[in-house]
C-alpha cells in the first residue's frame, strides 16, 4: 500500500508491504510544490495498486485525487480500531492516525504528540478510547514568530544555549523557544496525564523536542504513516464486503 501523510509543511509518501510492517519513504515533497504531475510520478514508480492518504490542506486534497484516482482520504466516516469520545468532524485524519496506531502498537493508555507545523497531543484512554486532546503551535513556527513581527530579531535554531541567561541576542532567544517550548510540552504532559502513559513523540521536531524535556519517550517518524497504513487496510476491507 502507498500511505501519504500530507501536512502544512511537508509531503510525505511511503511504501508498507503488508500489514504491521515499517513504512519506507519514497519521497518527501515541501506541501507548496506538489503539483498533479508528480503525484502520477510517484504512483507510477511505486505501482501500487491501493494508497490511502490523511490530509490537512484542502488544496493539496485535491491534487492528491487527480494524481492518484484510487486514492483513499481518511476522514470522519472512515472505520477506526479504536472507539471515539471526540467530535470526529472537527477532529484532522493525522490525528487519527494517530491513534490508529496507538491501538494497533499499546492497544490503551498512549498519548501520542506530534510536532509539525502545529503540535497536537492526543489521548487514548484506559479502555482503549480516543478521548481528545490539545493543539499548540509548532516549534518552528515559534522560532520564526519574533522576527517576523519585529524589526532586528533574527530567524533562529531550536537549539538549547549553554546556559539560560543568554549572553547576547541570539542565545536570549534561544534560552527563551528552548525554555518556553519545554514547559509548554511538559506541562500538556503532565495535564494530559503522561504520567501513566506510555508517550510518544512523532513529526519533524519530535526528535529535538524529546531532547528538551525531562519525560521520557518513544521518538517514531514514521508513526503517522504506520497509521495510515492500518486505517486504509481497515477501510479497504470494509469497502469490499
Amino acid at each position: 500500500m502507498l500511505v501519504i501523510d500530507a501536512g502544512n509543511s511537508v509531503v510525505k509518501f511511503a511504501m508498507v508491504a503488508r500489514a504491521g510492517a515499517k513504512p519506507r519513504i519514497m519521497a518527501s515533497v515541501d506541501t507548496p510544490k506538489l503539483t498533479v504531475a508528480r503525484v502520477r510520478t510517484i504512483c507510477r514508480q511505486t505501482r501500487t495498486r491501493s494508497a490511502a492518504a490523511t490530509c490537512v490542506v484542502p488544496r493539496v486534497a485535491t491534487i492528491l485525487y487527480a494524481g492518484c484516482p484510487s486514492v483513499s482520504l481518511i476522514g470522519e466516516s472512515s472505520a477506526l480500531n479504536f472507539r471515539t469520545d471526540v467530535d470526529r468532524r472537527t477532529v484532522g485524519a493525522d490525528r487519527l492516525a494517530n491513534m490508529a496506531e496507538a491501538a494497533r502498537r499499546f492497544g490503551k493508555n498512549v498519548l501520542v504528540a506530534d510536532f509539525g507545523t502545529a503540535a497536537t497531543f492526543d489521548v487514548l484512554d484506559g479502555r482503549g478510547r480516543f478521548i481528545g486532546g490539545a493543539i499548540a503551535p509548532g516549534l518552528r513556527i515559534l522560532a520564526t514568530a519574533l522576527s517576523k513581527q519585529t524589526a532586528l530579531l533574527p530567524v533562529i535554531e531550536a537549539t538549547p544555549p549553554r546556559t539560560m541567561i543568554g549572553k547576547n541576542t541570539r542565545d536570549a532567544l534561544r534560552a527563551g523557544l528552548c525554555g518556553g517550548y519545554a514547559g509548554l510540552v511538559e506541562h500538556l504532559l503532565e495535564q494530559l496525564g503522561a504520567g501513566g502513559r506510555r508517550v510518544v513523540f512523532t513529526g519533524g521536531d519530535a526528535g529535538a523536542v524529546a531532547k528538551l524535556v525531562a519525560e521520557k519517550v518513544v521518538v517514531d517518524p514514521l508513526w503517522t504513516l504506520g497509521g495510515i497504513a492500518v486505517l486504509g487496510g481497515l477501510n479497504t476491507r470494509e469497502a469490499s464486503k
